[in-house]
């Protein structure tokens, strides 16, 4: 509520304390009118209109502060339009109701910082990313993305530091799905992969197995596939990243662990963080070489 409709609200018929003031004045400036000199009449309207400005700003900060609590009793009833959320409102709603009631005072203890958690996660919800933790969760969720309608094309960064990246069945699953994806036309995929010096020395022709065959099936399927080692990226340390982009929609970024497999998959619906990622791609592929390319100089040893 701004200032001017805190001051709309001085009426005869239902006197606020500000127009009550305001009325006392009128009658104190008309009385003082007869029996001051100027000067005096002239500090005495300015000592009263300060009084009442500083009157109507408290009244302001009551009706704002007011306001403010009306919003957060209105939620129910904005939720209600959306029944999903609002079933969850009232589950959440409910446990927060049987945690209150627990006279222990442990239990409080431990209750509100786990409570402490969940609000910092639905902050985290809210701002349009979810993290997700293992391998197997952050299959199903990369499954959907990539089914989801409205998808046609999917870039994926992958950082090899291991000869058995992407070699568990989590990631067979997941590779057999862009295959699945690319052979229906459904998707187009572009896959730009960094491998680490050991895994590709420089004076060999082809990297180590099973990295080899990991790649160059990746290409016979269908898939957009180009190729850059590490060291070429020394002074590019923050292209060193392993992540997904889901056309404009969302951003994955894959954490992994010395096995090479997902420890924390984190997914981000934010229209800046993906264009940023976009700008990190078209860098990165400037150093990055076609595997056909390569095999245009090279016949593949099968």
């Amino acid at each position: 509520m701004s200032l001017p409709l805190a001051l709309r609200s001085l009426t005869w018929r239902n006197p606020t304390p500000v127009a009550t003031v305001t009325m006392l004045s009128l009658s104190l400036i008309l009385v003082a009118s007869f029996v001051l000199p100027l000067a005096g009449l002239t500090g005495l309207i300015g000592l009263l209109v300060s009084g009442i400005l500083g009157l109507s700003l408290a009244l302001w900060r009551r009706l704002t502060q007011q306001a403010s609590t009306l919003s957060t009793l209105e939620t129910p009833f904005r939720l209600a339009s959306d029944f999903e959320m609002f079933v969850r409102y009232e589950q959440l709603a409910a446990a927060l109701l049987t945690i209150s009631m627990q006279p222990d005072v442990i239990y409080r203890a431990v209750a509100l910082e786990h409570l402490d958690d969940l609000v910092r996660q639905a902050r985290l919800v809210a701002q349009g990313t979810f993290v997700f933790e293992g391998t197997e969760t952050w299959r199903l969720v990369y499954e959907r993305l990539l089914r989801s309608p409205g998808l046609h094309r999917y870039r994926s960064v992958a950082w090899i530091r291991t000869p058995d990246y992407w070699q568990d069945e989590p990631g067979r699953k997941s590779l057999a799905v862009n295959f699945e994806l690319v052979e229906a036309q459904r998707l187009r995929i572009e896959r730009i992969v960094i491998i680490d010096d050991p895994l590709w020395p420089v004076q060999e022709t082809w990297p180590v197995e099973p990295v080899r065959q990991w790649l160059h099936e990746q290409f016979v399927r269908g898939i957009d596939l180009r190729y850059v080692r590490m060291s070429e990226l020394t002074h590019e340390a923050d292209l060193l990243v392993d992540c997904g982009l889901y056309g404009s929609r969302a951003l994955g970024v894959q954490q992994l662990d010395e096995q090479g497999q997902t420890e924390r998959f984190t997914l981000v619906f934010d229209l800046q963080a993906v264009l940023d990622a976009e700008a990190r791609w078209s860098r990165l592929a400037i150093y990055a070489e076609s595997w056909k390319s390569y095999l245009d100089r090279y016949e593949f040893p099968g």
